[in-house]
């Protein structure tokens, strides 16, 4: 082909000029990516390469966040507050449904909104020494297991928390199946079991092994021949905060 037939390049033509995002946009995309990539590769990941991936200049990073420990502290808190749902405590206190269908919809939601990338964050966090787990520790407490125990006192006939409060061995009683449920999504998402997407129905099994056994515990712990070092009240959310 000559010269003179060849297309003549047009002025459009060639890369779309990337377009620049607003600062409450960038800042969301750094978080998002920051979680998976940390998820993925650990908190010790520089932010050379989280740059790299992201496909910025490292000094946009510290533009929106002042430290790296800055950025995974803001990583974790986005992360915990994705994992909540204010209508579970509405959903626990329904009696109207049985105790075992309410716990089975509440942590097949949970599991849902955790997720693959939360559960590797969380474990990588533990792992690598990260004081992840005590803050986690808090809105867990107050936001999951509270109205989980509240429900079960309820179906046990026992009073409520303004005539007792929680108790050590209750928080205990209630871990035993969050513990439970997270380790399918440990399987799952860290081991790499085949696990289904929707684990419903494990999630029930779970349930249903935990109920029989657990108001016959709480009976115990209310009662006076419990041990001390279970019945020690565990602090609520505003004296914890004094």
């Amino acid at each position: 082909m000559s010269k003179a037939a060849q297309p003549r390049r047009r002025p459009t033509d060639g890369p779309t000029p990337r377009r620049r995002l607003p600062p409450a946009e960038r800042s969301q995309r750094i978080l998002d990516e920051a979680a998976v990539f940390f998820a993925e590769r650990g908190l010790a990941t520089s932010t050379r390469e989280l740059a790299e991936r992201l496909g910025v200049a490292q000094a946009l990073i510290y533009r929106y966040f002042p430290s790296k420990s800055a950025l995974i502290d803001q990583v974790f808190e986005v992360t915990f507050a994705r994992l909540w749902d204010d209508n579970w405590a509405r959903l626990l206190a329904d009696r109207a449904r049985p105790i075992e269908d309410r716990l089975t919809t509440l942590y097949t939601a949970y599991l849902h909104r955790a997720g693959a990338m939360s559960v590797r964050l969380f474990v990588r966090a533990g792992l690598e020494g990260a004081d992840m787990a005590r803050r986690y520790s808090v809105p867990l407490t107050d936001k999951l297991l509270r109205p989980v125990i509240a429900a079960l006192r309820a179906e046990a006939g026992l009073p409520g928390f303004e005539v007792r409060p929680m108790m050590r061995g209750e928080r205990e009683v209630a871990m035993s199946l969050h513990g439970a449920v997270v380790f399918l999504a440990i399987r799952k998402h860290v081991y790499g079991m085949p696990l289904p997407d929707d684990m419903g129905e494990l999630v029930h099994l779970q349930v249903a092994n935990f109920l029989p056994g657990v108001q016959r515990e709480l009976v115990r712990l209310h009662g006076s021949e419990a041990e001390e070092t279970l019945t020690i009240e565990h602090l609520d959310p505003q004296r914890r905060r004094a």
